[in-house]
């Protein structure tokens, strides 16, 4: 009889856990400030930008080394949360049902933009080393890699990044469509300043495609739904503001 009154336990209930995944904004803004740290804190240093003249670029490395350290240092730092950033984001477009070919080109251009963001920094800093600067061959040859890998290799494929995510988010409605199309013009102006390595004329667009990209990276931070639970509440929300 006791065996047969005997009942097992039930198995606790676990609670409904919500997954919301990495942030995006954090690793977005420390890459705004990175980046605009790599400008300001060297030109503060020197007291000069290094890029007004050839001769100039070779004084520049000679006379104002803690300068131009801090400029790699900054720009290095900067492509760590940038890579950060690409991993979130395009793992987000995935958690939102949006495993579409705008996803993949997103990550393959953020890991690449990232990686020539890095090297562009570690030339910088191999121009910081003893005797480089002396040698005026060894100072252009390290300068024209970290611009051309920084400037129209950086923009190019971050360029990438902006049009893959912003095709995606377009077709899954995730984003404003003013963001979304936003994302996709800044993102042409990218890839026509990347042509500036054949068309010199066209190096005014570089700091377009970069710190237009990069506003546009911090308003993805900010709006660019963690779950489809979210995305589901934004919607509820904006469709009950039309009926008002």
């Amino acid at each position: 009889m006791e065996e047969a009154m005997t009942t097992e336990p039930e198995p606790p209930v676990r609670p409904t856990v919500h997954r919301t995944g990495a942030p995006l904004l954090p690793p977005v803004i420390a890459y705004a400030a990175l980046t605009i740290a790599a400008l300001v804190v060297p030109a503060a240093m020197s007291g000069e930008p290094p890029w007004t003249s050839d001769a100039h670029l070779l004084g520049f490395f000679r006379d104002h080394a803690a300068a131009a350290h801090a400029s790699a240092f900054f720009t290095f730092g900067a492509a760590l949360p940038f890579a950060v950033a690409t991993a979130v984001a395009t793992s987000r477009l995935r958690t939102l049902g949006l495993d579409v070919p705008g996803r993949m080109i997103a990550l393959i251009g953020g890991a690449i933009a990232s990686a020539l963001l890095s090297l562009s920094g570690l030339a910088t800093f191999a121009l910081t080393q003893p005797h480089v600067a002396d040698s005026p061959p060894v100072v252009r040859g390290l300068y024209g890699l970290s611009f051309a890998a920084g400037g129209p290799g950086f923009v190019a494929f971050s360029g990438l990044f902006l049009a893959g995510v912003s095709i995606a988010a377009l077709v899954g409605g995730v984003l404003p469509r003013w963001l979304g199309w936003a994302g996709l013009t800044i993102a042409v102006v990218c890839e026509v300043a990347s042509l500036s390595v054949a068309f010199t004329d066209l190096e005014v667009l570089l700091p377009v495609g970069r710190f237009g990209g990069l506003l546009w990276l911090v308003a993805i931070g900010a709006l660019l739904p963690s779950t489809r639970r979210e995305l589901r509440e934004r919607r509820g929300i904006t469709r009950a503001g039309d009926e008002r």
